[in-house]
């Protein structure tokens, strides 16, 4: 949907025009393109935003802390990154200003340090970087310098050709299967369908036809100036260009396109490959980024010069955090994501997404149907907002809770037949709906894995992703080894911070140790939490003590989330103390500490419920009060597990109202700090020096939001909870859907706090979800022994079974339902069909389009062409050879070809110099095709349409029946558009406000003008010239009336339409003046004599139209020059007339000739 889908997923109304029909059509200027998406319209060109935000911290002038050089030093050398000389480098830079600043002072006030290193950073980026930077400071007056960043579109683009960084192919490159298969009828041979599209596409053009094809295109404005010509040295053969032309065809004539996956290239910025690439609207134009492309890009270019993580870790930096204010004035904004995310009931249907990215549902301009709505997510939005690896977590999250569906309508279909027929699970007996649950919940996880792999390639696959590999620099907080610090890399031979792996090993041990120590003392705990249920139960007994026994599951339940908050934060510290270098070393080691305490921390009292507490206490029934049922108990226990994940996740829903309520209720001398009189005395000073703090920007408010954190602790919390779906369900068949309605409201829990209560994370591609997806394979692996165990021993299934046979029939359950997990997991045949044909159609569309590699090279006439097949020779020979051929050419012949060789490079000068005219004009203006005018670029939103009108006279506006006093008569002048108010492209009136001119005067006394024809007004002289600015539509036309102030009247009107003055040129115009019916023949039985008004009129409205003519006729000119050249060559008469030497009776046609 929306940014980053395909343009017209969504035409209902196919509109397909067959190539013949297409061709006809493409000989009238392009139509103008009328917007019709309202994201797209809300654009805001005006908007002046950026993308990132570097907060400065400043100290009081009177603090006491110091900073030394040495800190300084190793905290820089860390920051920079690259090799040791580029290091070395910027230290030295930063000692030099340092010098400067404080000559050889060891240990400077911290104040000064962050001054020097805020003015050094601030330069570095300016000059090194290229990136546009603007100062400010708060609104608050708070000590802090705010420094915002942004890449201008060029620095942009080199960044992206640098890193190979893909871009979707537009959507009329591969317009998708539909369109390919367009069949006029079959043929009468061989029966088969006749495909006229791919016949389109597979007809080779000639050179000149190719030539003649893009100038007739770029005439009609169908492409840009840089597709204007064949690419001699990259399109060497027809089968090159006729590629490109074809493609260019197709998207001057906005074929209907039905492909949802368009292939992704790595970005080139040699303009023969610009068409391919898809483009979207943005407040600086039409761009090749979405807001999580420009942000990736941005934040990349920082990344070459500092590394802030390292500045802010250390201090010397505030923060550094992407903005949500760069998307302020385009889509999606964080309001378009509240209402049609956050809120989905609010959503338009079309708008709502789908619950899977593969699904139609997703297509833009498909509806998502109301039973699907819960589960919906503008997932292309989000991802291109938040970019992949966030999208990735959602499109996860979506995909979980759409498929519990089935594993909740499958208990519940069961619990409804017990409850039909009065079945008991705790009867004695086997119970087949039992084995069937267990069955079918190790099947669905299995399957619901093999789905999730394939989905996720969907996911890659349409965002361009796969196979992606992301290149990692050292984390911030990785330190070498205090005895050896840095070293040489054996490999590359280059210095690096170096920690050695047998320190690491000694902490991974220790690490071990204290995992252990935790989940022994956790299982201690709970098995205490235990005990004293049972003894306030059954041995103090009465209702009081009863009632705190019953409380223990409440207990357990609680123990759950603190034990995991207390465990988090020391399993974070430990993992810091292992110092590893890489961020995903870093959190694998992370996932494997929290992930196997979290197992322990949530299914242990699961565990002892359902196999250990018969045997060595009690169980009371929970729910249902029957005594010895510890299926009942786990039913209550997780229940009450549920609860309290459903309190959780309310309370996260409404955190930020609970925080400003305790914030509001408390009192506000608890926050203050105290300062000393006078300690603010000397910074009076210095705070007049940076000026008045400004008006609160936008951004400023994103400061005071929280910390974007990583989707660690979501990820666990989710894949835990899916281990209780599929191995405890068998206690609890109504738990697959309270899970299926917590994961409604965790995903819309978690979308409201990346929209609204944080910061915005910097957009990072990728593939997959990583481990957790091998994390979800072993809850499922798990489900197998759990699901077993409880049919086994905790059900009365077996009741009267002796422990040898209760162990051998575990065996037995346990190896069916293996069995029933890997028959799942056979059933999941890998890759669709579907799929792979996907990828293979991209890779095909990107091999051919990109690199431009063809199953065969047809031949071709011409000599170039002929010599560059394959094993022939290169193409200087080739030319070498053909330039031989005039060896045998007469005199006269020769001197031909060398007029014309003369009058090509005088052509070919002035194409040159008429493209650099065109460059530097389009630097300063853009031309708008709905509009009919260009509009500047320094000035987004300001038309460049002017009319310069000078009124001269008017002629028989009075006669002698109906005389008119020249003195009171004026002209008035304004714009009007006689288009609908709906149908404009534009905002506002058309043009500026009415201007009226002075009064007319009577003409000088002369023979020609009788004295009472004077007199009557006969003739009256204005003189007076307007201009007309700013004009927004050509359009519109110029409406002048003659009023006529003292007697309150219209004396006549007339109009220009501005479409007959576009040739831009000053013109003498005579208008016809359309006087009222009360001066009419019929009312006075006069005849009259028509009125006439004499004016001169020019409408500029675009310095780039005029280039673009000349370049057209230049290039027509240089297609006939070489026409005529091949055809001297080849014996043949020249087709056009020239002035050549030896023929002076010629016409001679000029630079530009005629046919």
């Amino acid at each position: 949907m929306g940014l980053g889908a395909s343009r017209a997923d969504h035409k209902k109304d196919d509109g397909y025009v067959p190539p013949s029909d297409r061709a006809r059509a493409r000989q009238a200027p392009a139509p103008s393109a009328v917007l019709t998406d309202p994201d797209v319209a809300a654009f805001d060109p005006t908007a002046d935003k950026h993308d990132y935000l570097l907060v400065f911290a400043t100290e009081r002038s009177r603090s006491s802390e110091t900073l030394k050089w040495n800190e300084v030093r190793e905290t820089w050398f860390q920051a920079i990154p690259g090799d040791e000389e580029k290091k070395t480098a910027g230290v030295e830079l930063l000692r030099r200003d340092w010098v400067q600043r404080f000559g050889e002072e060891e240990e400077c006030p911290k104040g000064d340090v962050l001054g020097l290193c805020r003015e050094h950073v601030v330069d570095l980026l300016a000059r090194r970087s290229g990136l546009q930077l603007k100062l400010s400071l708060p609104s608050d007056g708070a000590r802090r310098v705010y420094c915002q960043l942004r890449a201008p579109v060029s620095l942009l683009e080199r960044k992206a050709d640098a890193l190979d960084y893909k871009f979707k192919f537009k959507d009329e490159i591969d317009p998708g299967p539909a369109f390919w298969r367009r069949s006029s009828g079959t043929d009468r041979v061989s029966g088969r369908p006749v495909y006229d599209e791919i016949i389109e596409d597979a007809t080779i053009l000639d050179r000149e036809k190719a030539q003649e094809t893009l100038q007739q295109l770029y005439a009609q404005g169908r492409c840009g100036p840089a597709d204007v010509a064949v690419f001699a040295d990259a399109e060497p053969t027809p089968r090159h260009w006729s590629r490109r032309v074809h493609a260019l065809e197709r998207i001057s004539d906005r074929v209907p396109c039905h492909n949802a996956y368009a292939a992704y290239a790595p970005y080139d910025a040699a303009p023969r490959e610009r068409h391919l690439y898809e483009e979207y609207p943005s407040v600086r134009g039409r761009t090749l980024f979405l807001p999580k492309d420009r942000l990736y890009l941005t934040k990349r270019i920082v990344d070459e010069v500092f590394d802030f993580a390292v500045l802010k870790e250390r201090g010397l930096v505030e923060t550094f955090v992407a903005l949500h204010d760069a998307n302020h004035g385009e889509m999606p904004t964080t309001d378009w994501l509240q209402k049609r995310w956050v809120f989905f009931w609010r959503a338009e249907a079309t708008r709502a997404g789908a619950p899977l990215l593969s699904q139609t549902y997703m297509l833009k301009g498909r509806s998502c149907p109301c039973y699907m709505r819960p589960w919906a997510q503008p997932l292309m939005e989000v991802r291109a907002y938040f970019g992949e690896k966030v999208a990735l977590y959602f499109a996860w999250l979506a995909f979980y809770g759409y498929y519990l569906i089935y594993p909740a309508l499958f208990c519940a279909a069961v619990y409804a037949y017990d409850s039909a027929k009065d079945v008991d699970d705790e009867e004695e007996g086997v119970h087949v709906e039992q084995f069937l649950v267990a069955g079918f919940l190790v099947a669905w996880s299995a399957y619901y894995k093999e789905s999730w792999d394939i989905e996720s390639q969907y996911c890659a696959v349409r965002w361009g992703t796969l196979r992606f590999e992301a290149e990692e620099a050292d984390r911030p907080q990785f330190e070498g080894d205090p005895a050896e610090p840095r070293r040489v890399s054996p490999i590359t031979n280059q210095s690096e911070t170096y920690y050695p792996e047998s320190k690491r090993t000694r902490t991974r041990i220790v690490s071990l140790a204290f995992v252990t120590l935790s989940i022994a003392a956790l299982v201690t705990l709970i098995a205490v939490i235990f005990w004293l249920q049972y003894f306030f139960t059954y041995i103090l007994g009465g209702t009081f003590w009863g009632g705190v026994g019953s409380c223990m599951s409440g207990v357990q339940a609680l123990l759950i989330q603190v034990a995991s908050s207390i465990y988090g934060s020391v399993a974070v510290a430990r993992n810091d103390a292992e110092n590893y270098r890489t961020q995903t070393a870093y959190e694998n080691n992370l996932i494997i500490k929290k992930f196997a305490f979290e197992v322990f921390n949530n299914y242990t009292a699961l565990v002892i419920t359902a196999f250990f507490k018969g045997t060595y206490f009690k169980c009371d029934g929970g729910f249902s009060g029957d005594a010895g049922n510890c299926l009942g108990d786990l039913e209550e226990l997780l229940a009450v597990i549920f609860i309290t994940r459903y309190a959780l996740a309310l309370i996260g829903a409404f955190s930020r109202p609970i925080n400003d309520l305790i914030a509001y209720c408390t009192p506000s001398c608890l926050g203050a700090e105290e300062e000393l009189p006078g300690e603010d005395d000397d910074d009076v000073e210095n705070d007049q020096e940076e000026g008045p703090p400004a008006e609160a920007p936008r951004f400023e408010s994103e400061l005071k939001l929280e910390e974007y954190e990583g989707m660690f602790d979501d990820y666990a919390e989710i894949v835990l909870q899916m281990g209780l779906v599929c191995m405890w369900s068998l206690g609890f068949y109504y738990m697959p859907l309270l899970a299926a309605l917590e994961i409604l409201l965790q995903m819309r829990v978690d979308a409201y706090g990346l929209v609204c209560d944080s910061q915005r994370p910097t957009p990072t591609p990728a593939e997959t979800v990583g481990s957790w997806g091998t994390l979800m394979d072993t809850m499922s692996l798990l489900a197998v022994f759990t699901n077993a165990g409880i049919i086994v021993y905790t059900t009365k299934s077996l009741e009267d079974w002796s422990s040898n046979e209760k162990l051998c029939a575990f065996f037995v359950v346990e190896q069916l339902l293996l069995l029933t997990k890997a028959l799942a997991h056979l059933c999941s045949t890998g890759i669709p069909t579907r799929l792979e044909e996907i990828q293979k159609r991209q890779e095909h569309v990107v091999d051919r389009h990109k690199h431009c590699r063809f199953e065969e090279v047809f031949e071709d006439d011409e000599d170039e062409v002929a010599g560059l097949k394959r094993g022939h020779v290169d193409r200087s020979e080739v030319r070498e050879r053909s330039q031989s051929t005039t060896d045998g050419m007469s005199p006269f012949t020769r001197s031909r070809i060398a007029y014309l060789d003369e009058k090509l490079r005088a052509c070919e000068s002035d194409v040159t110099i008429a493209r650099s005219q065109y460059r530097v004009a389009c630097k300063t203006e853009v031309f708008n095709e709905d509009c009919g005018v260009s509009y500047s670029r320094r000035t987004p939103g300001l038309a460049l349409g002017m009319v310069t009108l000078t009124v001269l006279e008017a002629e028989n506006v009075g006669q002698r029946h109906d005389p008119v006093n020249a003195s009171s008569c004026r002209a008035v002048v304004h714009v009007r558009d006689p288009t609908p108010r709906h149908q404009r492209a534009y905002e506002g009136p058309p043009g500026p406000a009415p201007q009226v001119s002075k009064p007319a005067k009577k003409p000088p006394r002369s023979n020609e003008l009788p004295e009472d024809l004077r007199s009557a007004g006969a003739r009256m002289v204005f003189n007076q010239t307007f201009s007309l600015a700013p004009v927004k539509t050509s359009k519109a036309e110029i409406f002048i009336e003659i009023m006529d102030h003292a007697k309150r009247l219209k004396r006549g009107s007339t109009t220009i339409a501005l479409s007959d003055l576009s040739d831009q040129r000053k013109q003498a115009l005579t208008l016809s003046i359309l006087r009222p019916t009360a001066t009419t023949t019929a009312q006075f039985g006069i005849p009259q004599e028509a009125a006439v008004l004499y004016v001169k009129a020019q409408f500029q409205y675009s310095r780039i139209l005029p280039i673009k003519r000349r370049i057209y006729r230049l290039l027509e000119g240089r297609r006939k020059i070489t026409q005529d050249r091949q055809n001297l060559r080849l014996g043949k008469a020249p087709e056009h007339q020239w002035d050549f030497p030896d023929d002076p009776s010629r016409p001679d046609p000029g630079a530009t000739p005629t046919a």
